[in-house]
C-alpha cells in the first residue's frame, strides 16, 4: 500500500538560544496545480525551502510528483527561522509521495540545508537541535555530516552523518549503510 495522498509527518528541531522544541513536518500531497505551500509561521529562508527541496530532490534522481503539496511546520505558533528545516521537509515530501514509507523515518529527527544538487550543508544549532532529540526520546538523529562531532556532545543518541539527500533516501531504504557517527577519543599523554 502507498502512503501517496496522506499526510505524512516527520520531526525535526527549533532551535531557540542553547534550548529548543520540536517541530512536526506535516506534508499532504493531492491533486491539483503543482505547487508547494509552506505554513506555520515560518522565516522567509523557509519559503525559500521549497525550491531548494525540489531541485534536490529531482538532483538525486528522485521524484518530485507534479501535484499539489501543503507543508505544515507545527506548532503553527512558534516563528521558525533557518534552512535547517530542508531535510525534513524532503524527507516529507519523500513519505507522502510514496517514495519512502512511515515506519524508514520513524524515531528519527531530520536537520540540515539542502543544496539544489542534493548535497546536505551543515547548520547552526546542532547542539540545540540533539538536546531537542534526546528530551523527546528520539534515538536517532540525521544531520549534515559537518555536524556530527558538535551534536556528539549530547549523550544517548545516534548520529547518522549526512552528506547528499539520495545517501539519506538509500539508507533509509536499507539498500546502503551510514555508520552511525563515531566519537574520537584523544589521550592526554
Amino acid at each position: 500500500m502507498s502512503n501517496a495522498g496522506r499526510v505524512s509527518k516527520v520531526l525535526t528541531a527549533a532551535p531557540v538560544g542553547y534550548d529548543g522544541q520540536l517541530v512536526e513536518v506535516e506534508c499532504d500531497m493531492k491533486a491539483g496545480l503543482p505547487a508547494m505551500q509552506i505554513v506555520g509561521m515560518g522565516s522567509k529562508a523557509i519559503e525559500e525551502a521549497k525550491e531548494r527541496v525540489r531541485s534536490a530532490i529531482t538532483n538525486s534522481l528522485l521524484d518530485f510528483p507534479a501535484k499539489k503539496f501543503v507543508i505544515n511546520l507545527a506548532p503553527a505558533e512558534l516563528p521558525k527561522d533557518g534552512s535547517h528545516y530542508d531535510l525534513a521537509i524532503a524527507v516529507a515530501v519523500l513519505v507522502s509521495s510514496g517514495q519512502l514509507k512511515d515506519h524508514e523515518v520513524a524515531g528519527g529527527l531530520f536537520a540540515g540545508e539542502l543544496s539544489l544538487d542534493g548535497h546536505v550543508r551543515p547548520i547552526r544549532g546542532a547542539i540545540s537541535i540533539a538536546e531537542v532529540a534526546r528530551r523527546s526520546l528520539k534515538s536517532t538523529i540525521y544531520l549534515p555530516a559537518e555536524n556530527a562531532d558538535q551534536a556528539e556532545l549530547v549523550e544517548g543518541l545516534t548520529i547518522i552523518p549526512i552528506k547528499e539527500l539520495q545517501q539519506l533516501f538509500l539508507h533509509l531504504k536499507k539498500e546502503s549503510v551510514i555508520a552511525a557517527h563515531e566519537t574520537v577519543v584523544v589521550s592526554s599523554s
